[in-house]
């Protein structure tokens, strides 16, 4: 797989988690059909595949399609709430990529959460999601400009909501450090928006085949 679709891949990843994020802020809900890829990237190891890493096309597929529809410049609205998440994702990745001691204490933690997980039999038993969001809290969310999420009192008050928008934001920057090794970076998203929509469109038509 080229370099193209690699980063259509990561960015589909990306927003499939800010698309998790929105509608947990907004709505109170959240698919556990779409979270549950996610959060197995989060345990994956490093691949030169991505699609190991995230398992298949169609775990994808809510994220492919939000590359589609935003990328053609459907729902300016929503584009403007996912680009922002996803800009912020892209950003901490960048500077997480240069602090060594927090890349460490990630690495370190990630080991005992993983066991935890095998223990659970589920990466996604709401102990496991309680550990992911309390390291994010720990380290990620320390860094600046932190990402601001925007939503109802209601359900940004619900600790189980607030795990799991953690853990969304935890995957989405692992994608951002996925789509930065395929070479990706902010300007593609505005002067390589129609290679990344004929890319997109090309797995759509690969998942359907598959």
């Amino acid at each position: 797989m080229d370099a193209l679709h690699r980063r259509t891949i990561a960015l589909a990843a990306m927003l499939q988690a800010s698309r998790i994020v929105d509608n947990i802020a907004r709505h109170g809900r959240c698919d556990l059909e779409d979270l549950t890829p996610l959060v197995d990237s989060i345990f994956a190891r490093e691949s030169d595949n991505i699609l190991q890493i995230y398992g298949a096309l169609d775990r994808l597929a809510v994220g492919l399609h939000l590359v589609q529809k935003l990328l053609s410049g459907q729902e300016a609205q929503l584009a403007k709430r996912l680009m922002r998440y996803t800009a912020g994702m892209i950003t901490l990745e960048k500077k997480l990529a240069k602090d060594r001691p927090m890349l460490e204490h990630l690495a370190e933690q990630m080991q005992r959460i993983r066991r935890q997980a095998d223990y659970f039999g589920q990466t996604t038993h709401e102990n496991v999601l309680a550990s992911l969001a309390a390291l994010y809290g720990e380290t990620l969310s320390t860094l600046r400009p932190r990402i601001i999420v925007h939503g109802k009192a209601e359900h940004l008050h619900q600790k189980s909501n607030t795990n799991k928008i953690r853990v969304a934001l935890l995957a989405g920057i692992r994608a951002a450090h996925l789509w930065r090794h395929a070479g990706g970076h902010s300007l593609f998203l505005i002067f390589r928006r129609r290679a990344l929509l004929r890319a997109c469109n090309e797995l759509l038509e690969r998942r359907e085949r598959a």
